[in-house]
């Protein structure tokens, strides 16, 4: 079954290519997969809702949109039952009274969702570039726009009170120890008991996705648009990372290789159902997923 229309595509763009497997010295390169919170906070100090490569596969994601938008792809996002208006014999002589056709959707990028990432320049600009800015290219650094709001601020007037639901109010005696004023203020939260955590950042991500699934989804959809190899040459093409549901035997320098379980086909579909899916997410804003719509 074709996953799009046009059924193979070439990629040009610079950054639309498989992500390989390799060793990486850079902090938080793609090929490291962690679930340390340290790996939440960006160089500048300030901590993000989720590790800084999650976001990286959220801009790869978009790269691949935009260009696969300039050439008027569209995914097969399913296969529909549709009855004929007159039966006809199949290829083995048996009467069909429907066949199966498959249902479309255009890749297009919702411009006014990604007002403040610069379209114009993520195409043809690295993640790095467009996250931390590059004074040499004239790019403005864009990672502003992940960090959650501040959770706590000087209140300087009676007239700054907010009495919205989100926000809790505190008497603090400056006068005692800054250690014992945090203590009283966990206590404090932690016997509210009606907080619910939820992230403030204008661009959220859903869920806690791991990063070697992000890229396996990635290379999946990739080599399915781009090339006519079979499931099992993809499978056996080294691009795709031991994950937790995926985990071959451990070797002697503990790494991991990928396996599953029933045929590659099944093993494949695993793969591109959930990429097709945030694909069309990211093409409406979203990441991982878009938590208002289906669309397989």
């Amino acid at each position: 079954m074709a996953h799009s229309y046009p059924s193979e595509i070439k990629l040009s763009h610079r950054y639309n290519k498989l992500i390989r497997i390799g060793k990486s010295y850079k902090p938080y390169a793609d090929e490291l997969a962690s679930r340390d919170r340290s790996t939440y906070t960006n160089i500048d100090g300030r901590v993000l809702d989720k590790p800084i490569q999650v976001y990286r596969m959220w801009y790869r994601f978009l790269q691949l949109a935009i260009e696969l938008e300039e050439q008027e792809v569209q995914l097969v996002v399913r296969m529909q039952s549709v009855k004929l208006k007159k039966p006809k014999k199949d290829a083995w002589g048996k009467l069909r009274h429907s066949e199966m056709k498959p249902i479309k959707a255009k890749v297009k990028v919702n411009r006014r969702a990604y007002a403040q990432w610069d379209l114009d320049i993520v195409r043809a600009t690295s993640f790095d570039h467009w996250w931390n800015g590059a004074f040499a290219k004239e790019v403005s650094p864009h990672k502003q726009l992940f960090y959650p709001d501040v959770s706590v601020s000087v209140m300087k007037d009676k007239s700054e009170w907010d009495e919205h639901k989100h926000y809790s109010y505190f008497k603090v005696d400056n006068r005692r120890r800054v250690n014992d004023i945090v203590a009283d203020f966990r206590r404090e939260l932690m016997e509210g008991g009606s907080r619910k955590v939820s992230s403030t950042s204008e661009y959220q991500i859903t869920g806690n996705p791991n990063i070697n699934t992000l890229i396996n989804r990635y290379n999946a959809l990739i080599l399915q648009l781009t090339t006519t190899l079979k499931d099992k040459e993809m499978l056996a093409s080294k691009f795709f990372r031991p994950t937790q549901r995926g985990m071959g035997e451990v070797d002697t320098q503990g790494e991991g290789a990928y396996t599953y379980s029933g045929s590659e086909g099944r093993a494949m579909r695993d793969l591109m159902l959930p990429a097709k899916t945030t694909l069309l997410s990211v093409c409406d804003g979203y990441f991982v997923n878009n938590p208002t719509k289906k669309y397989l």
